[in-house]
């Protein structure tokens, strides 16, 4: 069975963007803190990644030891090497093209990241990392955070 994180761009500033997420069959939801576009595949530029579909890997992390392994995203035009990953973060600064997740959204932040982080590293742990995707696509809405 394939289970597919689905990531719907919302929120975007000029130092971060946030996303909502939900794992459809489950009650894994939250939102995702990211880098502000605009969308590039070029890395070390602090910009997110482009919108699409994302296979996952476990990533083994000496910058994040007590987190590790952590899910790895990548695809066709997103490499491995681009170090996209899903961890624990609440502010911009956090992140350098990695997924944050939170539970509360704040302007520029998300909170209870660990917390959210910890429940999907759970589940990809009991399913097995290979089966899982992430779709990320856009629909921003107007207005502050």
């Amino acid at each position: 069975m394939t289970y597919t994180i689905f990531v719907q761009r919302k929120w975007q500033t000029t130092l971060s963007t946030i996303s909502e997420f939900s794992i459809p069959g489950t009650d894994i939801r939250g939102y995702f803190l990211e880098c502000p576009g605009p969308d590039t595949i070029t890395a070390d530029l602090n910009k997110r990644i482009p919108e699409g579909s994302y296979s996952l890997v476990w990533h083994t992390s000496n910058k994040f030891s007590k987190h590790s392994p952590l899910p790895q995203l990548y695809n066709a035009q997103v490499p491995l090497s681009r170090w996209i990953l899903i961890h624990p973060g609440n502010e911009p600064s956090d992140t350098e093209g990695c997924l944050l997740p939170g539970r509360v959204k704040l302007f520029d932040r998300v909170e209870v990241s660990k917390t959210v982080y910890d429940r999907i590293k759970s589940f990809m742990l009991s399913k097995g990392i290979n089966n899982f995707k992430v779709i990320i696509t856009s629909h921003y809405v107007d207005g502050n955070r």
